[in-house]
């Protein structure tokens, strides 16, 4: 009976660990189109369903050799340029839409072309949700 015990309370366990883990949540991913070892964005809308804020530390992606989250700044003489961001804090009970010229991720050197209806997966590691993965669609 106490082994039976255990063996429940550790599903329940792992039962509950993945439902945390389910509480952030990529949708909507898609790319532009690129050439091989060219560089292009991603963007995506993250949901964060859970009553803690979560934030994502590093992204990844199987189509391209490094890629960075960004973010879309004014440079002093006016122009739009972007910059790479440590973190992104994506906040308890929100919602953060990564889209063009705005926050984004970039994708460095890309190992294949991409064309429209092409796919490349891409891992965004969080601190308290593990690895996010979501499957993007390459647009135009």
């Amino acid at each position: 009976m106490k082994r039976l015990f255990t063996i429940l309370l550790v599903v329940a366990a792992g039962t509950t660990f993945a439902q945390q883990r389910s509480l952030v949540e990529l949708r909507d991913g898609w790319m532009y189109s690129a050439d091989s070892g060219m560089v292009t964005g991603a963007f995506m809308t993250i949901v964060n369903r859970s009553n803690q804020p979560d934030t994502i530390v590093a992204a990844k992606a199987d189509c391209a050799e490094h890629a960075e989250i960004h973010t879309t700044i004014r440079n002093s003489d006016g122009t739009m340029g972007m910059r790479p961001i440590g973190e992104l804090i994506v906040p308890a009970q929100q919602t953060v839409v990564l889209k063009p010229r705005s926050l984004h991720v970039m994708l460095y050197g890309l190992r294949r072309s991409l064309r429209p209806g092409d796919r490349c997966i891409l891992s965004l590691e969080t601190k308290h949700s593990g690895t996010l993965r979501i499957d993007l669609r390459v647009r135009r």
